[in-house]
């Protein structure tokens, strides 16, 4: 008697968490950024967030630094269904939906208000094209300003044409406007750009102050001009595939939730790239402040550019690049 009860205790017990198991999804997400850092402590905050929003019934697995392969390759598994999620830079986004490139045209977002505005007035726009190529994009993520880092002092576009260049070998647009415009560019990877220091094929970088920090290149490049070159922009986003098998009642909450991540990487990136520059500047680097003539004149260079990277047949839509243009000046005369 107290046997067949059981097992029908048992039986009963299965039939209710029968649904809940059948329901359950499990989300594999990659992330470039290492193990144990802050930022991978926030998406381990996050997935915890999702299992509790959806009461079990989304599981979010994240495979960290870089274990997945590179963002290329991340983009791939997401088509084919090997990942679901992912942590992207604007080279990422670029992979999925090629018009994401306007948002880093050297000097067309100047400051972090305009960026603030971009990001509440135009990001948007991009949703859909997203869905056309089978992504989701849950929240857009900012990690600061790339800054030119030299071997001498550069105050003018001039001083900037007279030395090698390092930009990255991903960015086949980026360097081809660089070189019509007069630079003197070096495609090159991220891993080699030490090297190119050292043996005097590279002069100077555009890149954040924490990893011209972490990579010590400030040693061999110790001036720094303070101005921003382009926004340091990135997506946190889910295959298309994967975002409709979660029932739309929870997809509010875990955007919000992943929102959050974003908030928390920005705010990790500004701390680090402002102790980084703190350290930068005990060990002897050099801050080239620009006054207004100036950060005009490398204005006028850099949108010059925007043409070789705008039009048909181009990464950016003329049509795109235009909406943001207007949108920018109506901002600028506020």
């Amino acid at each position: 008697m107290m046997k067949s009860l059981i097992r029908l205790l048992t039986l009963l017990l299965f039939l209710f968490l029968l649904p809940h198991w059948l329901g359950a999804l499990t989300v594999k997400l990659a992330s470039p950024l290492p193990e144990g850092t802050e930022w991978d402590n926030s998406l381990k905050q996050m997935a915890e967030e999702w299992r509790q929003i959806t009461g079990g019934r989304v599981r979010v697995i994240i495979y960290p630094g870089g274990i997945a392969g590179d963002e290329a390759d991340m983009v791939r598994k997401m088509r084919i269904g090997q990942i679901d999620a992912g942590v992207f830079s604007a080279f990422g986004l670029k992979v999925m939906v090629p018009e994401t490139f306007i948002l880093t045209l050297p000097s067309l977002i100047r400051n972090d208000d305009e960026l603030d505005y971009v990001f509440d007035n135009f990001l948007s726009v991009f949703d859909d094209r997203f869905r056309e190529e089978g992504f989701e994009m849950l929240a857009w993520s900012n990690s600061g300003w790339a800054d030119i880092f030299c071997r001498e002092p550069i105050k003018s576009p001039e001083n900037l044409f007279h030395v090698s260049l390092a930009v990255d070998n991903t960015e086949a647009e980026t360097s081809a406007a660089y070189k019509a415009l007069g630079f003197n560019v070096v495609s090159i990877g991220l891993n080699e750009i030490m090297i190119g220091l050292q043996s005097g094929l590279v002069d100077a970088v555009t890149v954040p102050p924490v990893l011209a920090g972490a990579y010590q290149w400030f040693a061999l490049v110790p001036y720094m001009t303070d101005f921003n070159i382009t926004p340091i922009l990135g997506g946190l986003v889910i295959s298309e595939r994967t975002w409709q098998r979660i029932p739309e009642e929870y997809h509010v909450e875990l955007k919000a939730s992943m929102e959050k991540v974003a908030v928390k990487f920005y705010e990790e990136a500004r701390s680090l790239n402002t102790e980084a520059l703190k350290v930068m500047k005990d060990y002897g680097l050099k801050v080239i402040e620009l006054n207004n003539d100036e950060i005009a004149a490398f204005t006028r260079v850099m949108e010059n550019g925007h043409t070789l990277m705008v039009g048909e047949g181009k990464a950016v839509p003329t049509e795109l690049y235009e909406e943001l243009r207007s949108k920018l000046d109506a901002f600028r005369k506020e």
